[in-house]
């Protein structure tokens, strides 16, 4: 008699978590565009406030209804998780100068920097934590850090003529979220291998991040009063920042940082020039105009669909 073979056992697909990656990228993708809007007109410091405390409601409902926490766990586990508060060390340190570097410099220039950041996330994955980095990451990153650059500099003969001292102050505050980011990948990624609510996580950052900008408001002196004076624009840019890109854009990267490598999703960054391009278009009116700027733009599509399909069979 014939014994059944055995049915091979099935993996959980990663593919919604790339998907959610994806979506992820291209709402964060906005965020230069739409702040840069925003604080036109909005107090920088105060916006980030009111951003934050819609971040800390909606992962404190996230954590109570979809993740099924008590108040006593959530409290628990906020005492107890040391990695959470490291976490919020540089969420607060990405936050703060992310949005020093949007005000001082082109917001195309800032995510150009962002775009860096895969090739520190894979060096921290293999060097820090000991973690395998995806297959073809490297030649994939460098690629698209290419098809990048090409896409946001219009005239290569200009380009040192183009930076002020306050651009490359903007600059180097930029790396310098850069460099956050790319610890706070490695980090999320942690914290979900320790079972950690991502709805908890989200509500952390934004109790460490509150009184951050609080602080930061008074010493620089905004003037809150310039709320009752912003336009209607002004006002569609505020919300967008503060509800698709810090509330739904912090839940869905920090899920789909818990289903697959940080060093995977991270090399989907490229596609945050999309919609930054896109926004930047119709909001601030930046345009494509040289052959080498489509260039780069295909060059980073082809890439970042190359290297999935790669990685997927």
């Amino acid at each position: 008699m014939r014994q059944a073979s055995p049915r091979p056992s099935t993996a959980p697909s990663i593919w919604p978590y790339i998907w959610l990656g994806v979506v992820g990228h291209l709402i964060w993708g906005s965020y230069p565009v739409l702040a840069k809007r925003a604080i036109q007109e909005a107090p920088k410091f105060s916006m980030l406030v009111f951003a934050w405390l819609m971040v800390v409601a909606g992962g404190l409902i996230v954590a109570r209804v979809r993740d099924g926490l008590s108040w006593r766990q959530m409290a628990h586990t906020l005492m107890r998780t040391r990695t959470l508060w490291l976490l919020s060390l540089f969420v607060v340190t990405r936050s703060v100068t992310n949005v020093l570097a949007i005000d001082l410099t082109r917001a195309l220039w800032v995510q150009l920097i962002n775009l860096m950041a895969p090739f520190v996330v894979a060096l921290l994955g293999a060097w820090v934590f000991d973690q395998p980095t995806p297959r073809f990451t490297y030649g994939a990153l460098v690629l698209g850090t290419i098809g990048s650059a090409l896409v946001l500099v219009e005239d290569w003969s200009q380009l040192q003529a183009n930076f002020t001292g306050q651009d490359l102050l903007g600059l180097g505050t930029a790396m310098t979220s850069m460099l956050a980011l790319a610890m706070y990948f490695q980090l999320v990624r942690r914290s979900h291998l320790q079972h950690t609510s991502g709805g908890l996580i989200m509500a952390q950052q934004g109790l460490s991040a509150l009184p951050v900008f609080l602080l930061l408001s008074w010493l620089s002196g905004e003037n809150w009063g310039a709320w009752t004076s912003i336009s209607l624009g002004g006002w569609l840019a505020v919300l967008a920042v503060i509800f698709l890109v810090q509330v739904a854009g912090n839940l869905i990267q920090i899920t789909a940082l818990g289903g697959v490598s940080p060093a995977l999703v991270t090399n989907m960054m490229a596609l945050r020039l999309i919609s930054a391009l896109v926004l930047g278009w119709l909001i601030l009116g930046e345009k494509l105009h040289t052959p080498w700027q489509w260039l780069g733009f295909v060059v980073v599509i082809a890439t970042v669909t190359l290297y999935l399909h790669l990685q997927r069979t």
